[in-house]
């Protein structure tokens, strides 16, 4: 309790500064505006704040990307009531019953609802976070050349078994973000490795014009093909939230439904913690499971309230859950968090055991930095419903072309080299055609970040040993992280069996 305490009070002395205080609002502000419209999403949202964040201390910039994080996932609510469209893939299974209860002319109640469920999700969840990221850095600090290779394994074991699109596909994105990792210079001897002849090459590709294409560039492309239109119902447009229905949002939750919450918060913060899993499935499994445990399943789809309370419950306790396995091991929890840590590079930080060692400050910013950006979003919602829901009137295509500019100049504005501006167009081209074969992404950033990482820890354990790969299967950490990877991607296999038999059933409903 004491090292609870004490970590609170170094984070807080420094979200409280006034620059990271206000950086902290806006990114609030910007990230339930990229949440609210279809088609920006929390990935995009940090995407395009990254290059931003080169001119301001690391303890400013990971406040910055933290509280987008938080604002995205809760504001996919806003849409997802009104429009019947999510937001972000975290909200999917919201539209499943707060949509058809705005339908009813409750969309106040549902706003509610929602705002309250990831207020009350997203707040207990930090506290785990915080239990479960002291437990696991503890166990990685005494890491070796061997258990950090035997953790890319379980990384990519998690991408492997629990991504959407399939084993071959995901094993094939690993294989892709590897071959990206491997160019430039090898770090050991400096021959040059797949670099085509390309003098720049030999520095490898760095992870920002990467990171930017793949998510940023992509996504603007997919979102013009679909040519995505919000259109808010006129009466939806005078929905004003109130303290009395919050409130009363917040009572229904704890005296009425205190096993659904608990239990979605439960199963959102879990997910989160495995690897390349995300918000869209923990959503989807606590809707599932809700439904199933209901006395009446057959009122689901209608406008139940315990519909919007699993869903929101689970995906906004998804985000600290999803920051465990980044803050501990450097490993990303999911798309959003694979974008944090080109946050990270570019101040020279590394995720991981060996950043509690060396700034603690840091993490405990950013713990700080999800308890308070949860309290600083709900009097936003409270405040600004009436700003979001006009924002959500604005057409998609308007802003896309001033998105694609900003993301340009931030991958030049980095290194000013032109070449980052031909990695990051060429790589959102590669992620547009790998959305549309429905090649996941992830794998792919993982592996590009884990590559080198694992890489240098089977390189170096090899020559420790003497060639033998025999300490990976007698020391006892890496023995555990191996009986994890197996447990990991069949677990991914059953629980990605269990969503598409789940979501299926909500699809209808939609149409």
């Amino acid at each position: 309790m004491e090292a609870l305490i004490g970590t609170f009070q170094v984070g807080m002395s420094i979200l409280f500064q006034p620059l990271n205080f206000v950086i902290m609002v806006l990114g609030i502000l910007w990230g339930i505006i990229f949440g609210a419209i279809p088609g920006l999403t929390a990935t995009m949202g940090v995407a395009l704040a990254i290059p931003i964040t080169y001119s301001l201390r690391p303890e400013t910039a990971l406040i910055l990307l933290s509280s987008i994080f938080v604002g995205a996932i809760s504001g996919g609510f806003v849409s997802a009531g009104l429009i019947n469209m999510p937001g972000t893939p975290s909200s999917i299974a919201t539209t499943f019953d707060a949509y058809p209860m705005s339908k009813r002319g409750e969309t106040a109640r549902a706003f509610a609802l929602s705002l309250a469920s990831s207020f009350l999700g997203g707040i207990v969840a930090v506290f785990l976070m915080i239990i479960a990221t002291y437990g696991l850095v503890q166990i990685a600090l005494k890491f070796g050349p061997f258990e950090y290779f035997a953790l890319g394994l379980l990384a990519f074991a998690g991408c492997m078994g629990m991504m959407e699109g399939g084993l071959i596909k995901n094993a094939v994105g690993i294989i892709i973000g590897l071959l990206l990792a491997s160019i430039g210079a090898d770090m050991l001897t400096g021959v040059g490795r797949l670099t085509f002849g390309i003098p720049d090459l030999i520095a490898g590709i760095d992870i920002l014009p990467l990171l930017v294409g793949m998510f940023g560039i992509s996504e603007v492309l997919v979102a013009i093909e679909q040519r995505t239109q919000n259109v808010v119902p006129l009466e939806a447009r005078k929905t004003k939230m109130g303290i009395k229905v919050f409130m009363d949002a917040v009572k229904t939750i704890l005296f009425e439904q205190p096993i659904n919450f608990i239990r979605s918060m439960l199963i959102g913060f879990i997910i989160g913690v495995f690897p390349a899993v995300g918000g869209a499935t923990s959503c989807v499994v606590s809707y599932g499971f809700a439904k199933s445990s209901s006395k009446h399943p057959e009122k689901f789809g209608t406008g139940i309230p315990d519909g919007i309370i699993a869903s929101e419950v689970a995906n906004n306790a998804t985000v600290p859950g999803a920051l465990v396995p980044l803050l501990s091991l450097g490993i990303p929890g999911d798309a959003t968090t694979a974008m944090m840590i080109g946050g990270f590079m570019i101040h020279g930080l590394f995720p991981g055991p060996l950043l509690f060692r060396d700034t603690p400050e840091l993490v405990y910013t950013i713990f700080a930095a999800q308890f308070v950006g949860t309290i600083v979003m709900v009097i936003m919602g409270i405040l600004l419903m009436g700003f979001f829901i006009k924002v959500l009137s604005i057409k998609s295509y308007y802003l896309f072309p001033i998105i694609t500019i900003c993301m340009v100049i931030g991958a030049y504005g980095l290194y000013s080299r032109v070449l980052d501006i031909w990695l990051m167009l060429v790589s959102g081209v590669m992620g547009y055609l790998f959305r549309k074969i429905n090649l996941p992404i992830v794998p792919i950033i993982t592996a590009f970040v884990l590559g080198p990482i694992i890489e240098r820890g089977l390189r170096q354990g090899l020559a420790y040993s003497g060639g033998s790969m025999m300490p990976l299967f007698t020391r006892p950490i890496c023995v555990i992280l191996l009986i994890g990877a197996v447990f990991l991607f069949l677990l991914g296999m059953y629980v990605n069996t269990r969503v598409a038999a789940k979501l299926q059933p909500g699809k209808a409903q939609e149409q």
